[in-house]
């Protein structure tokens, strides 16, 4: 769909440069090699669906896929800044000038979009409760979800997630899915931060799958590379910690929240980690906080709004069925490496003593 979407914004951006006087000979070229490139982008996709093929290495294909994303990413929005031009002009025709005006914004967004993607804040939040254990005031939880190591994701950028982790000084660290994402072979610097991280954790480090877990990284033990970083991979399991339940569920679960709660869960603050947002249907006051991804804020602004409309919650910290729910910007970014004005975030949540 994105293909097809991003071939027609191109015609309708080669028309308006046709107009302004580019030789079509030129543009002619530029949409031949747009849609080998695409030709391309769909054998890499199979590839990538079908690893059994493998046609190429699987480092080649997710960087190639990625790549490709991008692009059709910057179609899009190039679209947008011709179509704002000619409708800010009032529709009288294209020239250069009005072009390289469309072009300079476009640059602009494509910049500053590339640049948000690698630049993560820190979100703090504060959830009151009177569950805690005696002699504990204050319990601080850092979540990181959708990190997505692989494709175009760096090291250096990683590097930034782990360091507002450790300066934040976690006693629980939570990975809430989408963690790895591509080819493990040659990120070993990456897999020793996160077991770095890990080992920060005073009262523990958990994870959850989440659908890129289950996508083709299913011929590589993503699940013992999780484990081997020091993360207790909850596969619809409960934990207690630090006077608290944690009940991680599978990517793929809707419900039966309550077959993992005990009878002292009642006086225990139980949190749900759980990689797509929508409540399991049972939640109604089973739960104290539910940590959720999934939908990267939509990346891409406005998106957002249809994201959320189809995960069935708000993004940020909401109130429902009797608890909280927090819904993660995500720590990196999906196959694009633009992000626009979503911007990735390590979340830092203080659940502490109501007085």
């Amino acid at each position: 769909m994105y293909q097809a979407l991003s071939l027609c914004a191109l015609l309708f951006i080669s028309r308006k440069l046709k107009e302004a006087g580019i030789p079509s000979t030129i543009l002619n070229v530029s949409m031949i090699l747009y849609v080998l490139w695409e030709i391309l982008g769909f054998v890499v996709a199979y590839d990538i669906a079908r690893a059994e093929v493998d046609i190429f290495p699987l480092h080649f294909a997710e960087i190639i896929r990625s790549v490709d994303v991008t692009v059709i990413i910057i179609i899009l929005l190039g679209f947008f800044a011709f179509f704002g031009v000619d409708l800010i002009t009032g529709f009288r025709g294209y020239t250069k000038q009005k072009a390289l005006l469309a072009l300079f914004l476009l640059a602009c967004v494509t910049i500053y979009g590339m640049g948000e993607a690698y630049f993560v804040r820190r979100r703090d939040i504060t959830i009151p409760t009177t569950k805690l254990p005696e002699g504990l005031d204050r319990l601080r939880v850092v979540f990181l979800s959708d990190v997505h190591i692989g494709g175009l994701s760096t090291l250096m950028h990683l590097e930034r997630v782990i360091k507002i982790v450790e300066e934040a000084g976690p006693d629980i660290l939570l990975l809430g899915g989408d963690t790895l994402d591509g080819d493990m072979s040659y990120r070993a610097e990456e897999l020793a931060l996160l077991k770095s991280a890990a080992g920060k954790a005073r009262y523990g480090a958990f994870a959850v799958n989440g659908n890129h877990e289950h996508y083709w990284l299913l011929d590589v033990d993503v699940e013992g590379i999780i484990r081997e970083c020091g993360y207790h991979l909850l596969i619809d399991e409960r934990v207690e910690t630090a006077g608290i339940t944690i009940i991680g569920m599978e990517d793929i679960k809707k419900g039966w929240l309550k077959v993992f709660l005990k009878s002292e869960d009642a006086s225990r603050f139980v949190l749900v980690l759980k990689h797509r947002p929508g409540l399991p249907f049972d939640a109604e006051g089973r739960f104290d906080l539910q940590l959720s991804g999934h939908t990267h804020g939509g990346q891409f602004w406005p998106l957002g709004y249809f994201k959320n409309m189809v995960a069935g919650s708000t993004q940020g910290l909401s109130r429902k069925a009797g608890g909280w729910v927090y819904v993660s910007n995500g720590s990196g970014f999906n196959h694009a490496m633009m992000r626009l004005f979503v911007p990735p975030e390590v979340t830092v949540i203080d659940i502490v003593r109501e007085k």
